[in-house]
């Protein structure tokens, strides 16, 4: 054996045994994340459902049952009724695309064709900018609003300084649950 191919073997030891111990600890990690995945899925699904019914509530507190009548890829309606039974307005789901990713915006339609509310249920905004659409100051300029348009395209809803593309994203969901609550009552309630 030749010194060249006794170092090439003695290597091979060197690299092999790290790359054996290296692959060993990577299945581990992913045997725990897969078993801690499988012990948390369930809660996980079972607070999503609890933040969707708050969230109905939120934008149709005078509510006092649902019932979901179109369900798509990025828009949900539920219409909404009173004590009594009747129609008070609609609650629409609708998720569009921000800054930073997907956007799930709740917004409450009445019976009248206006906003009485909306809820930001899921955002992946910058923090400090767009992370403020969640903030009333903004959501509150819906309020009562039978269209939305930020002030840039011709409205009257003042967009959050440095997050535009936020702004926008969640004045297109809100125009989107108020033409399908539109939609949905115009077929019968």
């Amino acid at each position: 054996m030749t010194a060249f191919t006794a170092e090439l073997k003695n290597n091979s030891k060197e690299i092999v045994r790290p790359a054996l111990i290296l692959f060993l600890i990577t299945v581990i990690i992913v045997g725990l994340l897969a078993i801690v995945n499988g012990l948390t899925e369930d809660k996980i699904a079972e607070n999503k459902v609890i933040a969707y019914q708050n969230s109905l509530k939120e934008v149709m507190p005078e509510a006092a049952s649902f019932q979901q009548v179109k369900e798509e890829e990025t828009l949900t309606v539920e219409q909404a009724f009173d004590a009594s039974g009747a129609y008070i307005g609609s609650c629409v789901l609708v998720t569009t695309t921000g800054y930073g990713g997907d956007l799930e915006v709740m917004v409450g339609v009445g019976a009248d064709g206006k906003v009485t509310s909306i809820d930001i249920l899921s955002s992946s905004e910058t923090a400090g900018l767009g992370a403020k659409a969640s903030g009333e100051s903004f959501r509150g300029q819906f309020v009562g609003k039978s269209e939305a348009k930020l002030t840039k395209d011709g409205g009257d809803i003042d967009a959050i300084s440095g997050a535009t593309i936020t702004s926008r994203a969640v004045t297109n969901a809100v125009s989107a649950a108020l033409e399908a609550a539109q939609s949905i009552n115009g077929e019968g309630k």
